[in-house]
């Protein structure tokens, strides 16, 4: 497995590559691409499918082809910069670490703001692991990644003492694989698996024990927002949209989320209900929400102090939505 360090590098090489070719994430007046959404099977992708569906980007003259799936933590940074994607939907962990190795990405609008959908689950039959005080070995997807960090903040914020030993699984399905195999004592199991079956129990609430917690964020590469301001105002603002239209039109947004990754209308109704509830998305900046993932990153990257404030930039928000950061970034 690569290093965070020798992975940042590597899509920094791409991304000089990309501008050296002139390819379409470094051209000014781009306006119609392909966007890159973390486990886009979740309720990440659903602002981006109402947006699409209801035209929200469009009418501000921008189109979003199609959703481009990553797996979490540096996986949707690589999509980003080595598949012509100039913007994603990327978790903000991995966006911290691609800045601390040298890759700074610009932050231009909020994203996923809860960890709704970030619960851990054992097996059902496993009947020695109930409680966070119980996990020995707890999978997170990737390096880099939201549930690495999670891994790290939710037991000592339950102020769980035993040692933990943490595994990258590689993805959501792969971590799903090694509970099935017992190979390890929890993992991520989405909303969208736990739906079609009751073999798992969830052991680790996240939600329990974190009101707000920033998953993930809107960013590009400096370049493509100096570039094309207008368009990445747009997609920020289209967003804005969908999110209103979501809580306004959750039976909508539901249908299209079911239809998208091909379960049951009443689950996906189900999922996008509690998304509304959690306040799980947000096109703005959130305070509380940024500064608990950053200490939650603190903790998985053995770090004192991250720098962080310079890569929020709030020029491309829309009127409307909060833009507060958090104190030391005043």
């Amino acid at each position: 497995m690569k290093s965070g360090k020798a992975l940042i590098a590597g899509t920094a090489a791409v991304a000089m590559l990309l501008s050296a070719c002139g390819g379409s994430g470094d051209a000014a007046g781009v306006t119609s691409f392909d966007i890159a959404v973390s486990n886009a099977s979740e309720p990440y992708s659903i602002p981006w499918l109402v947006g699409k569906d209801q035209g929200f980007f469009e009418k501000r003259g921008v189109t979003i082809r199609e959703i481009v799936p990553g797996k979490g933590g540096g996986t949707t940074v690589r999509n980003m910069l080595s598949g012509d994607l100039p913007m994603a939907d990327v978790g903000f962990t991995s966006v911290l670490e691609s800045s601390e190795a040298g890759t700074p990405l610009t932050v231009v609008g909020g994203g996923t703001q809860s960890v709704y959908g970030l619960d851990f689950y054992a097996l059902a039959s496993n009947a020695g692991v109930r409680t966070i005080n119980d996990v020995r070995k707890w999978a997170y997807t990737n390096p880099q990644s939201v549930t690495q960090a999670l891994s790290f903040i939710l037991p000592k914020v339950a102020g769980a003492t035993q040692n933990v030993e943490r595994v990258s699984s590689g993805g959501v399905g792969e971590g799903v694989a090694l509970l099935e195999a017992g190979n390890v004592d929890v993992a991520v199991v989405p909303p969208s698996v736990v739906a079609k079956t009751d073999k798992f129990r969830v052991v680790v609430s996240s939600a329990d024990y974190l009101k707000k917690f920033q998953q993930s964020v809107i960013t590009t590469t400096a370049d493509f927002a100096e570039r094309n301001p207008d368009t990445v105002k747009a997609v920020v603002a289209g967003y804005a949209d969908a999110i209103e239209f979501i809580r306004a039109n959750p039976a909508k947004a539901a249908q299209l989320y079911a239809d998208y990754i091909d379960i049951d209308v009443a689950a996906a109704t189900g999922i996008v209900e509690k998304a509304v509830k959690y306040d799980n998305w947000g096109a703005g900046f959130d305070a509380e929400a940024i500064q608990q993932a950053v200490e939650a990153q603190k903790l998985a990257m053995n770090r004192t102090e991250l720098k962080y404030c310079d890569l929020f930039q709030k020029a491309y928000l829309p009127a409307g939505v909060s833009t507060t950061l958090p104190a030391e970034c005043k």
